[in-house]
């Protein structure tokens, strides 16, 4: 990447190295780093975080399962697996 070079204008980056990347590209600052990404890139990414932050969610509203509970799910399991209904 040695041919972006920074200018008074700004960061600028040759078009070859943006190959691959669409008709549209995104800029976009995050920490330390400057992250240009496709159009796709962007909106895959951004549904995925609904999806996590939507489970995230839902796993929070259940309770977690008791430790008698999960004893008796694996002896069910085990009990399965050996043959034994």
């Amino acid at each position: 990447m040695s041919d972006a070079r920074y200018t008074k204008e700004g960061l600028i980056i040759p078009a070859r190295l943006l190959k691959g990347f669409g008709r549209k590209v995104r800029v976009r600052r995050s920490a330390n780093v400057l992250i240009v990404e496709s159009e796709e890139h962007e909106t895959a990414r951004k549904e995925l975080g609904r999806m996590v932050r939507a489970l995230r969610g839902s796993a929070a509203k259940r309770r977690a399962p008791a430790s008698s509970e999960i004893r008796k799910l694996v002896r069910e399991v085990r009990k399965t697996r050996a043959g034994r209904s």
